[in-house]
């Protein structure tokens, strides 16, 4: 997997935590370089996405939940297990709305580029994180504890041409050569 990195200044701040190095080492293991990590990633006005991995399976919005513990969604509404009570309270589910959102935001930035726009948006837990819901709660957003499931499923399937892959990662990676004049160029 060929991994993008943003040595500016100005996106430093939103660059990898240890936590998103991991998450790209782990999947590195199981991706060829028909993939690319790409940490840090804007899309317009907003939030830097945690990462997005754009590859022949498709592009992924990805998220790290950083919160320890149980949760749940139930009637409509989450909640988290108190240890100390051993009761369940209301939960504002803050880390599971952005992870839907990041990848709405990223499906809107790329179909205003007029590129393929479906992305798949995911939650990555540490272990030990139980995130569950009732039949016909689901969060919108896939939920994977594994790297090496994450990366299973990201390999899958077959959803983007080579060319399309390339057009992406140079409109969400700006220092990329546009994919028809790589070649072209001439020094003058």
């Amino acid at each position: 997997m060929v991994v993008h990195r943003h040595p500016s200044r100005l996106r430093r701040l939103a660059l990898p935590t240890p936590a998103i190095d991991r998450l790209a080492a782990a999947l590195g293991r199981h991706l060829d370089d028909r993939f690319h990590f790409l940490a840090g990633v804007m899309t317009g006005g907003h939030a830097a996405l945690d990462a997005v991995v754009v590859g022949p399976g498709g592009t992924w919005a990805i998220s790290i939940h950083a919160q320890t513990g149980r949760f749940r969604k139930r009637n409509g509404h989450w909640y988290r297990l108190n240890r100390a009570t051993e009761s369940w309270v209301p939960w504002n589910a803050e880390s599971i709305s952005a992870a839907r959102l990041a990848g709405h935001r990223l499906e809107r930035y790329l179909e205003r580029a007029m590129l393929p726009s479906a992305v798949e948006a995911c939650l990555v837990t540490r272990r030990g994180v139980q995130i569950d819901w009732e039949a016909g709660q689901r969060p919108g957003v896939r939920i994977e504890r594994e790297p090496e499931d994450l990366a299973a499923r990201i390999a899958r399937d077959v959803s983007l041409s080579g060319g399309q892959v390339e057009r992406i990662v140079a409109l969400l990676d700006p220092r990329q050569p546009l994919p028809g004049l790589a070649g072209t160029a001439r020094s003058v």
